[in-house]
């Protein structure tokens, strides 16, 4: 049994740190000051990747199928193996082509004590004739968690809440709250190759390993995920 867990945590103060991404290490260090030790140090995360809280559609590969309000707010169910790498694009191709994609997979840049800061919620106005005059995009942070031992996951939820990523911290920067997580075994997946027509091959060992899986237009680019503090033998 290959056991991941998925979280989602929504922002609730702007995020100073990487632009592109919440590293492993960081979610790593967050997760250290609310684990135990003998815990923690069996633990692996990926990095957390922004995902806007928006309107989507199901790609063709995946499990699912049609328009979910907000589907990137939550986690889908995961069925086949294809499932699992719904949220870890940055291009987030599940977006509406009726929206203004590009406009709504940016983060709106505020400026924080002299810091290039990533808002937690962008806010768009609309047309003079609609029936709202704003939009209001909130942002989450997609990551998984793999331990080395059968026993470690599922991390209870009180220990998932209230993380805080980022740079001045101090001052409240980059807290977030639990959204959503849930648990799924890697051998349990479906991994028929009809739902993988045209889509980078990816193996059980790459999860295993905690290696992201390079998207298409840029191949060979991998994402690595970084683990726990480095043991004694």
């Amino acid at each position: 049994m290959t056991r991941i867990q998925q979280v989602q945590w929504e922002l609730e103060m702007d995020y100073i740190g990487h632009p592109y991404y919440v590293s492993g290490n960081a979610i790593m260090h967050a997760l250290g000051q609310q684990l135990p030790h003998d815990v923690h140090r069996h633990l692996n995360a990926s990095h957390g990747v922004f995902v806007p809280g928006q309107f989507g559609t199901f790609p063709e590969e995946h499990s699912q199928s049609g328009i979910r309000p907000y589907l990137g707010s939550g986690l889908p169910d995961v069925e086949t193996y294809d499932d699992l790498f719904l949220m870890r694009q940055a291009s987030h191709s599940w977006l509406l082509d009726s929206r203004p994609r590009d406009a709504l997979n940016t983060h709106d840049i505020r400026v924080q004590s002299g810091h290039p800061a990533l808002s937690h919620k962008t806010i768009m106005g609309k047309p003079d004739d609609a029936r709202k005059q704003q939009q209001t995009t909130k942002w989450y942070i997609n990551a998984y968690l793999h331990a080395d031992r059968n026993d470690v996951l599922t991390l209870d939820e009180s220990a998932l809440d209230g993380l805080q990523f980022g740079g001045k911290r101090n001052y409240g920067y980059g807290i977030t709250r639990l959204k959503d997580t849930q648990v799924g075994d890697l051998e349990a997946l479906d991994y028929s190759p009809r739902r993988r027509r045209g889509i980078h091959p990816r193996t059980r060992d790459a999860v295993r390993a905690g290696v992201g899986v390079p998207e298409r237009s840029r191949p060979g680019r991998a994402v690595v995920v970084e683990g726990g503090p480095t043991r004694s033998p």
